[in-house]
This record gives C-alpha cells, structure tokens and sequence, in this order.
C-alpha cells in the first residue's frame, strides 16, 4: 500500500453530497458470523456491522460521489466519509493511468484533519477469471505487508476481502472487491498508535463504498 507524502489538502469537491439516512451495517453478511445470531464483527479492529446510529451518519458524514475519476465514468463510485474531512489532489499521468493492469491506480484520497489518517480508493484491471482474494493476497505479500487479520463478506451489494496489515508505523483497513475486469481497493489508514479512535471511520468507508454503474 502506498502511503502518499504530506500534500496540501483542499476543501472535498463534491460531484454530488448525499447524507445517508440508512445505517449501513446491518444488511452486511460477513462469513466468519454464525447464521442463527445477530451478526456481530469479528475483530474489533474491523467494525462492520451498526458501525454509528442513523443520527450520527446524518450529522457527521456525507457520501462522496465520483462521476467521473480520470476522467471515465465507467470508473464512477461513491463513499461515505466524515464530512470535515479533506479531498487530496492527486497528478496521476496518462501515461500511468493507461498502465492499470500493471498496478494499482489511485482515484482519490481523503484526508483526516488529524496527521496521518486518510482513506484511498483506488483500482486495477485483473482478468476475471482471477480470484479476488488470491490477488489481494499476492498484490499484499508482493507490497511487504502483513496481515494481521482477514475476513470474506458482502458489503453493500458487493462480495469483498477485507483485510487489516501493518505497515511503516500504520494499520491499514484494506477491502478489495471486483466489478467486472476491476478490482477495487478501499484502504483506511491510521498510525497505529491512533487506529483505535479512527477503525470506525474507517469501517464506514470500507462497507459504504459503491460503484456507480
């Protein structure tokens, strides 16, 4: 995963803002969750399910819609964040963006007001005859990054594994999910030291992301 350098933030664009008024977790079915009980999260670094109330979705954040990342409105998603939070610029070449087979492209970054704390939504194109969960694997082995615990469910209408690795001082909440000849990475970072105070926000983001077509 890379850890983007400090740069100036500016105030989120928003190409659309929509505040939620449903509690995301609660319609999300995650494996490890025995079938005859109320779903529970299995690790308590990873919340998932009843994450915040409906009130604290409506008051503290908002769903950012992405028509048109790059420029491509087949890359188009939206994901729910806190609505103080900051819209990273990002110079990605097109070059570099012509190159998404070969490694993951960044489409946005949104940055905490505390140092360190972010959420990047990025993708690659993999031939779907690829296993989700055995390219994350190999993309996070290949990246040197550990992970400390994993987990297979479905978030928001979309099958994912969601993962949480160690990292240069951070704990980072990564969930990839395919769409078509895509896989998508939700990454949800902190220092570790911090990460206890942010899993929630970062919960959110992870099971709220959507793609637009």
């Amino acid at each position: 995963m890379r850890i983007p350098a400090e740069t100036p933030p500016r105030t989120c664009t928003r190409v659309a803002l929509v505040v939620m008024a449903i509690v995301l977790c609660g319609t999300v079915a995650v494996s490890q969750a025995p079938q005859a009980q109320k779903p529970r999260d299995a690790w308590p670094d990873m919340p998932t399910y009843d994450i915040f109330t409906q009130e604290e979705l409506k008051r503290d954040f908002a769903t950012m819609r992405f028509a048109k990342p790059l420029d491509r409105p087949e890359l188009g998603f939206s994901v729910m964040v806190p609505m103080t939070w900051d819209e990273v610029p990002l110079s990605i070449s097109k070059e570099e963006a012509a190159k998404d087979d070969e490694g993951m492209i960044s489409l946005t970054l949104l940055k905490g007001k505390e140092p360190g704390v972010r959420i990047e939504v990025g993708y690659c194109r993999v031939p779907q005859n690829i296993d989700v969960e055995k390219w994350a694997r190999a993309y996070l082995d290949g990246n040197g990054l550990t992970i400390l615990h994993d987990q297979i469910g479905d978030f928001s209408d979309r099958r994912v594994f969601d993962t949480l690795v160690q990292t240069q001082g951070f704990l980072v909440r990564m969930t990839f999910s395919r769409h078509g000849d895509r896989i998508y990475l939700v990454s949800g970072s902190a220092p570790a030291a911090a990460y206890k105070a942010w899993a929630r926000h970062v919960g959110v983001a992870a099971v709220s992301f959507r793609t637009l077509k």
